[in-house]
């Protein structure tokens, strides 16, 4: 099985169809394939230098596709 991925900032998918609430965008996505994996958050910025993997806090899918 292989697996396609999509990822969105936070923000942005929290601000996408605002006239849908939280739990009819999840539902919009599953019922195009799509599956919640995790929700990333941005590392904490401390001393040192800052990490580069991720600037903002983002929500992952993932959908199988056809090899």
């Amino acid at each position: 099985m292989v697996w396609k991925y999509k990822m969105f900032t936070l923000d942005h998918f929290l601000n996408s169809d605002e006239n849908l609430t939280m739990e009819e965008k999840l539902n919009k996505y599953g019922e195009d394939g799509w599956e919640l994996v995790g929700v990333l958050e941005r590392p904490f910025t401390g001393l040192g230098n800052p990490p580069k993997c991720l600037d903002m806090n983002s929500i992952v899918f993932k959908k199988a596709v056809e090899a």
